[in-house]
């Protein structure tokens, strides 16, 4: 089990994150959500250390001091993090950087996994072409199959669809449910809800650093009944939404003057 409790976070003037629990379990898929500036990028960089907060962070019971080399380790190895943005070496060629990944990792990296997902995700006549050269979606499949194939036994995943096309959207979908029946525990930060809709076990809904909901699916299904996600995400949210409506709704007021200047003119 992973687990980040942010007891106090400050976010400049914008917003604080309080009392916020993320929790994820092995062999199920954890769904956050929210709005631009909700907190969970803030979320997910505090799981690794990339700021500061007042809290507390554990992988398998094992309590995690950021400031400490061996926990940090123990952290890398265990954690695999895929950001929305793509960070490679651009000089190497994917086969060169999945060999890097397999020195780095080579006591837990899945081979077998390798060679699937190279294949599943198309990239087999790339393989010895500098990642400089390749389009913006295989630099991002090339970065997808450099941590899902290390062998860590949680993957925090930020935007996963971002410059996928269709298929490799389905494809990663369905990857991440066989990764899910083989044990691993996968945290979807996300705005495409649709993505999202059949793959999770666990919600957390965020706006402006505030929990709305933190639930499994089957209290999503006690609360929301059998409402589609966006709905579920528009009904947590609905007194925004009701705001909107109040001011797309509003009568139009005309500026008085003008209506003098009409009637005179």
């Amino acid at each position: 089990m992973l687990s980040l409790y942010i007891q106090h976070k400050r976010h400049g003037d914008e917003f604080e994150l309080k009392n916020i629990e993320v929790t994820i379990m092995p062999s199920q898929i954890t769904l956050l959500l929210g709005h631009n500036g909700a907190g969970k990028t803030t979320i997910i960089k505090s799981l690794f250390g990339l700021m500061d907060y007042v809290g507390t962070l554990s992988v398998n019971n094992k309590k995690i001091d950021l400031n400490v080399s061996e926990d940090v380790d123990y952290l890398k190895k265990n954690v695999s993090y895929i950001s929305d943005e793509i960070a490679l070496f651009d000089y190497l060629t994917p086969k060169e950087y999945f060999s890097l990944i397999e020195n780095s990792f080579k006591h837990q990296v899945d081979h077998q996994l390798l060679e699937k997902l190279i294949k599943i995700f198309e990239l087999e006549r790339y393989l010895h072409i500098p990642i400089s050269n390749l389009s913006h979606g295989n630099k991002k499949k090339t970065q997808i199959v450099s941590q899902l194939f290390k062998g860590s036994e949680f993957v925090i995943f930020d935007e996963p669809t971002n410059g996928l096309d269709p298929d490799m959207v389905i494809i990663l979908r369905k990857t991440l449910h066989f990764l899910k029946t083989k044990g691993i525990g996968i945290l979807l930060s996300t705005h495409h809800l649709s993505f999202g809709e059949e793959l999770y076990d666990k919600v957390i809904l965020l706006r402006n650093g505030k929990v709305k909901l933190n639930c499994t699916r089957d209290q999503v299904f006690e609360q929301f009944g059998r409402m589609s996600l966006e709905e579920i995400y528009e009904e947590a949210n609905k007194d925004y939404y009701l705001k909107a409506e109040e001011i797309l709704n509003a009568p139009d007021v005309r500026d008085n003057s003008e209506d003098r200047d009409s009637e005179t003119g």
